[in-house]
């Protein structure tokens, strides 16, 4: 026997989806189970057009399951659908069962400090993260004189560092460079030389200790930076760090937003937006999803406003993980864009695909990798 299927619906009341045996082609009886419970079972042989269409026999392997009681929200992640008799849980095709999971979790317990994505964060995106930074600094973890700009992370989603880059900014060797380089796809050390030396000098002119200091503490360890794109001449569209990659980009990281060149150039931030729900009503994470579409769903579904800031040459923006923004950039000026992430997570296993295993590393024990 071998088998394909997921599950494409979970509720409290049944599920949904679909199972094929490869081999014999016959339908089969799935089952769900909660602590080994049985709560609810069915035949496969439901006709699905879009299974039909792409050889899965004659499209007759549907099911869905009437749950004999309904199941309590907070256990639909751990109900497993299986085949009757075998061991083998078949996936979801998405965070099915989730939504409905934390809306209940939250509902029963809504003061918990939690995370805001179920795959985690910063800890300056947990909804306890004021309390969080009050004891790191009591504690003498975080030193005193960085509590501002965390606080301001923490309740704006972002924080600008005013003079982080001074006494000079970028320079001109780093100008010319910037000058040269297209504007919009992640720059590429392997396809362009430019790029390189740009990257190779990227951890000296970012990272400095006004800048590393924030990060370091916000991340709780060295920043990686993993993906640098340019912004010149045009108004980009909406974006949230943690999706900016067609595979899913880390939930720990952080944008660094600079402008090169006289500037100053625009960040428009969607005000309270790192605090919004994962989750749209469809279910899709806007954590997760690249762009921007589920964040935005949310976010006109708040009626939430827009705040302009102005990032100078010697300024360097930080925005978390679950702030939606956008970077304006009039003629003459030029946006950089750094995701960075904790060196405990790998960018390599978040890099579309085609790039290379470049890597520098700074004293202050920063990185860019890409």
């Amino acid at each position: 026997m071998s088998l394909r299927g997921s599950v494409d619906h979970l509720s409290a009341d049944g599920a949904s989806g679909w199972i094929f045996d490869t081999v014999e082609g016959r339908p089969l009886v799935v089952q769900a189970l909660l602590d080994g419970r049985i709560v609810g079972e069915a035949l496969a042989e439901l006709y699905r057009a879009d299974l039909a269409a792409v050889g899965l026999g004659d499209g007759r392997c549907g099911f869905e399951i009437v749950f004999s009681t309904p199941v309590e929200p907070t256990s639909l992640p751990f109900l497993a659908i299986k085949p009757q008799g075998g061991d083998v849980e078949l996936p979801r095709t998405n965070l099915t069962g989730f939504g409905d999971y934390f809306r209940s979790l939250f509902a029963h317990a809504p003061g918990a400090g939690r995370p805001r994505s179920v795959f985690g964060g910063l800890w300056t995106d947990r909804t306890d993260a004021a309390r969080l930074l009050q004891g790191r600094v009591a504690s003498g973890a975080t030193p005193a004189e960085l509590a501002a700009p965390l606080r301001t992370l923490i309740f704006e989603g972002y924080a600008l560092l005013r003079g982080a880059l001074a006494p000079a900014g970028f320079g001109p060797t780093e100008l010319d460079l910037l000058d040269s380089l297209e504007a919009g796809p992640p720059l590429d050390p392997e396809a362009d030389g430019a790029a390189r030396r740009l990257l190779e000098g990227l951890p000296a002119m970012l990272f400095r200790d006004a800048v590393v200091r924030v990060a370091r503490a916000a991340l709780d360890d060295n920043p990686v930076a993993y993906r640098t794109v340019l912004s010149r001449g045009r108004a980009g569209s909406f974006g949230q760090p943690s999706a900016a990659e067609a595979l899913t980009s880390p939930a720990e990281c952080l944008a660094l937003v600079t402008c090169a060149g006289s500037g100053p150039v625009l960040l428009d931030v969607i005000r309270g937006s790192h605090e919004l729900p994962e989750f749209t009503r469809a279910g899709q994470s806007r954590w997760l999803t690249a762009g921007a579409g589920a964040g935005i769903e949310l976010a006109l579904g708040e009626a939430l406003s827009v705040a302009q800031v102005e990032i100078g040459p010697q300024d360097v923006a930080l925005i978390g993980p679950g702030t939606l923004y956008r970077l304006r950039t009039p003629d003459g000026a030029t946006g950089l864009t750094t995701w960075c992430a904790p060196a405990r997570v790998s960018p390599v296993a978040i890099l579309a695909a085609g790039a290379g295993t470049f890597s520098v590393r700074h004293g202050s024990g920063a990185m860019a990798r890409v």
